[in-house]
């Protein structure tokens, strides 16, 4: 359903359906038209309804940013930020500020670029926006930009001094970032003088043990750890090492990097189980191999 064929369509605010109207074809002035028409007879920061399609009940409270930062064109967005929308102003459902929808993953529709992405969150910033405000999980944007791996996005977050140790179900962005193997979101993290490297979440696990444990047998984020100083032979609360969290997931590649960096290989977990042993348990033959005898 498009949305001007939504059963109330016609109930909805004149800069909303400013904004979902724009002919992104057109020329920056032709496009903006509409929307300059129904902000100048209305205001770029007023909190407009979305209304259910059914029960033609509001469902949600948004202001005109938010839906400009959902529909993903640089030109509208920036020009409400330059025509007195508020940076800081969230939608009703999900706490969110624009900054957090610019930093989630690609919306259908969205055509911004990741440069465009990162220069709008400095837009933002100038006109005072909280780089940390938190939406109703707790998730920052910091966190999001690990999850969606955008680098240049958390470049323009750094520069506004940004948190990066909030702490979101017990996981922080650079334990996010070395988990999903986003080596350039854990580099600007791990040269963040901001960032507390050393930490561990609820188990005793450290970053280098989520970097252990990546979602692909890449070793770049564990590098950047080795690198930075970390404890190779850090045990979590069931004695397990990193090595040991590699062997167990068969991460040959993470396992050789460990090994090459002198990682213990004879250190024995709770279950009085080395690196060795759990190979073995896993049915982890090519880790096994690489372990020193």
């Amino acid at each position: 359903m498009s949305r001007q064929d939504h059963p109330h369509y016609d109930k909805h605010d004149d800069v909303l359906k400013a904004i979902w109207s724009i002919d992104r074809s057109a020329s920056s002035d032709a496009k903006l038209s509409k929307l300059k028409e129904a902000v100048s007879k209305s205001s770029a920061s007023k909190v407009v309804d979305i209304y259910d399609e059914k029960s033609g009940e509001s469902r949600a409270q948004v202001p005109p940013l938010i839906i400009a930062c959902f529909e993903g064109d640089y030109d509208t967005i920036k020009f409400l930020l330059d025509n007195g929308a508020d940076p800081n102003q969230t939608e009703s459902e999900h706490n969110l500020t624009g900054i957090h929808i610019l930093v989630d993953g690609p919306y259908k529709g969205q055509t911004l670029t990741e440069k465009q992405r990162a220069d709008l969150i400095r837009e933002m910033v100038k006109k005072g926006a909280d780089v940390n405000h938190p939406d109703k999980h707790s998730l920052t944007p910091v966190h999001k930009v690990a999850i969606n791996d955008r680098p240049e996005c958390l470049d323009a977050l750094i520069e506004a001094k940004v948190n990066p140790n909030a702490v979101f179900l017990g996981e922080r962005a650079i334990s996010i970032a070395a988990r999903q193997n986003r080596d350039g979101i854990l580099q600007r993290l791990v040269d963040y003088p901001a960032t507390e490297k050393d930490v561990k979440n609820e188990t005793g696990g450290s970053v280098l043990h989520f970097a252990a444990a990546g979602m692909v047998d890449s070793p770049q984020c564990v590098d950047i750890l080795i690198k930075a100083g970390l404890d190779l032979n850090c045990q979590d609360q069931r004695g397990n090492t990193a090595l040991m969290v590699a062997c167990f997931f068969n991460k040959p590649n993470i396992v050789k990097s460990l090994v090459n960096a002198k990682a213990d290989a004879t250190i024995k977990n709770k279950e009085d189980k080395d690196a060795a042993a759990l190979c073995d348990e896993r049915d982890a033959a090519d880790c096994k191999a690489l372990l020193p005898k």
